[in-house]
C-alpha cells in the first residue's frame, strides 16, 4: 500500500510496507542503531558536533528512536504526523539547526540503515528511505519557517553518502550484528486510527459563526464540559493514542536541557502518561466490575445471619450511589451499618438486626421491616411511608422529621423514640408502645393515637400525656 507523508503538493507516494518491514529489522538493535547514527554523523560531518556539546546523548538517542517509531507507525496517518514534524522543525531552530544541516543528517541516517540492514539494503529500500527522509525534512523545514524554495530544494536534492567513511563503518558494525551482541530494546508505539481521529476532531469543533459577543463566556465555560463528555464517549484506545500524540508534540517542543524537558525525557514519562489516562478512562468499567462483585457477595450471603462482607458490600454500593431497591436480606445481622441516604424502597429486611445503624434520610417506602430490630437507630428524615414495621423494635430510635404516612406500626416497641416533627398521618398505631416517646409537633391526630400506649409520652402540643385524657 502506498500513502503520502504530510507534505504539501508534489508529495511522492511511498512504499509503506517496505519502509515498515525494513524498520522492523532495525528495531532488533534499537539503542545501538541510535548510537551508531550519531557516531556516523560526527565522523562524517565533524562540523555538526558543536550542536550537541551540551546534550545528554543517551537521552538524545532515545528521542531519535521515539521520533522514528512515531513517523514509521503513522505513515498512513498524515494528520497526526504533520503537527509533530512541524514542532520538531521549530524546536531544532532553537538548537541552531539551519537548513543546510538537514542534508548531512539524512545521509547519516541512510548510512546507518545500510550498516544494520546489510544484504537487506537493496536499491529499492534505499530509494524508499531516501524519499521518506526528503518528505520528513521538508515538513520539518516548513515548521522551522524555511522559505518555500528551500523546502522544494530539500524534496529533490540527491543524498550521496561519502564513500570514504561508509565502507569502514559498515565493516565495523557487521560482526556485532551477526554475533547477536545487541539487545532488543522497547520502543514507544503510537498508531492512530484515522477515521476515529477525524471523528474526535469533528466533535471538538465549534460553529464560531453562531457565537455572539454576549454568550462568548458561556461558550468558554462549556468547553471543559464538552471535552469531558467527548472524553467519556470516545473509545479508550483512541484516547490513549491521542494522549500519546499530544504528549509527543509537547515533548518535542520543550527545551531538552530545561527541568521540564529532563522530567519528560525517555519512554518512562510517556508510559506514565498513557497509564494515567488509561486509569482514568477505565475507572467506570472498574467501578462496574466492583459493583457486580459487591452484589455477588450480597446474593451469596442470602439466608446467612452474620456476614461482615455483606455489610461492607452494602455500605460501598450505597456510598457509590447505587440503589438498594428491593434488597432481600431478611434476618440479616446489619447492626451499626451506615446506609445514610440509601434507597431501600420495597426492600425485605424483616427480622433484620439494624440496631444503632445510621439510616438517616433513607427511603424505606413500601419496605418490609416487620419484627426488625431498630433500637437506637438513626432514622431522622427517613421516608418510611407505606412500609410495614409491625412488631418492630424502635426503642430509643431517632425518627425526627421522618415520614411515617400510612406506615404499619402495630404492636411496635417505640419506647423513648424521638418523633419530633414526624408525620404519622394514616399510620396504624394499634397497640404501639410509645411510652416516654417525644411526639412534639408531630403530625398525628388524637384519634390515631387513641389505640397506642402513651404513658409518659410528650404529646404533639408539647404537653405530657396523662392517663385517661384521651377518650
Amino acid at each position: 500500500m502506498e500513502t503520502p507523508l504530510p507534505v504539501e503538493s508534489d508529495s511522492t507516494e511511498l512504499p509503506i510496507e517496505l519502509l515498515e518491514q525494513s524498520f522492523d529489522k532495525v528495531k532488533l538493535h534499537a539503542n545501538e542503531f541510535a548510537s551508531s547514527f550519531y557516531d556516523n554523523l560526527f565522523t562524517t560531518y565533524p562540523e555538526l558536533k558543536h550542536l550537541f556539546t551540551k546534550t545528554d546523548m543517551k537521552e538524545q538517542e532515545k528521542k531519535l528512536l521515539n521520533s522514528l517509531v512515531l513517523v514509521v507507525e503513522n505513515l498512513r496517518n498524515p494528520e497526526v504526523l504533520e503537527p509533530v514534524l512541524n514542532a520538531l522543525g521549530a524546536r531544532h531552530v532553537s538548537y541552531g539547526a539551519i537548513p543546510k544541516y538537514y542534508g548531512p543528517v539524512q545521509k547519516a541516517i541512510l548510512m546507518t540503515f545500510e550498516q544494520y540492514l546489510q544484504e537487506d539494503w537493496t536499491g529499492e529500500v534505499k530509494e524508499a528511505w531516501t524519499k521518506a527522509l526528503r518528505a520528513i525534512t521538508a515538513q520539518m523545514l516548513k515548521g522551522a519557517g524555511a522559505s518555500p524554495t528551500v523546502v522544494q530544494k530539500t524534496k529533490t536534492e540527491e543524498l550521496e553518502i561519502p564513500e570514504k567513511s561508509k565502507a569502514g563503518i559498515i565493516n565495523e558494525v557487521k560482526p556485532a550484528i551477526q554475533s547477536g551482541e545487541f539487545n532488543k530494546k522497547p520502543f514507544i508505539s503510537i498508531e492512530v486510527n484515522t477515521e476515529l481521529f477525524k471523528e474526535f476532531v469533528t466533535q471538538l469543533k465549534f460553529n464560531t459563526s453562531k457565537i455572539k459577543p454576549g454568550n462568548l463566556m458561556v461558550v468558554i465555560k462549556n468547553i471543559p464540559r464538552r471535552i469531558s463528555k467527548i472524553f467519556w464517549k470516545t473509545p479508550a484506545s483512541l484516547i490513549v493514542l491521542l494522549s500519546a500524540s499530544i504528549f509527543t508534540i509537547f515533548f518535542v517542543s520543550v527545551d531538552e536541557n530545561s527541568l521540564l524537558g529532563k522530567a519528560l525525557g525517555g519512554t518512562d514519562a510517556i508510559s506514565l502518561v498513557i497509564a494515567v489516562v488509561l486509569f482514568i478512562k477505565e475507572a467506570p468499567d472498574r467501578k462496574k466490575q466492583f459493583h457486580y462483585q459487591a452484589w455477588s457477595i450480597i446474593d451469596n450471603a442470602n439466608n446467612i445471619h452474620v456476614s461482615y462482607a455483606r455489610v461492607l458490600a452494602l455500605q460501598d454500593l450505597n456510598a457509590d450511589g447505587v440503589s438498594l431497591r428491593e434488597l432481600q436480606s431478611p434476618r440479616a445481622q446489619l447492626d451499626k451499618i451506615n446506609l445514610h441516604n440509601a434507597d431501600l424502597s420495597e426492600a425485605n429486611l424483616s427480622e433484620a438486626d439494624l440496631n444503632n445503624s445510621d439510616l438517616s434520610n433513607s427511603n424505606f417506602s413500601n419496605a418490609n421491616l416487620n419484627k426488625a430490630i431498630l433500637n437506637g437507630a438513626n432514622l431522622s428524615h427517613a421516608n418510611l411511608s407505606f412500609s410495614s414495621l409491625s412488631q418492630a423494635n424502635l426503642s430509643s430510635a431517632n425518627l425526627s422529621h421522618a415520614n411515617l404516612v400510612c406506615t404499619d406500626l402495630s404492636n411496635a416497641n417505640m419506647t423513648g423514640a424521638n418523633l419530633i416533627n414526624a408525620t404519622l398521618g394514616g399510620a396504624n398505631l394499634k397497640n404501639t408502645c410509645l411510652l416516654g416517646a417525644n411526639l412534639k409537633n408531630a403530625q398525628v391526630t388524637n384519634s390515631e393515637l387513641s389505640s397506642a400506649l402513651l404513658e409518659g409520652a410528650i404529646m404533639p402540643d408539647g404537653s405530657k400525656y396523662k392517663s385517661g385524657e384521651m377518650k
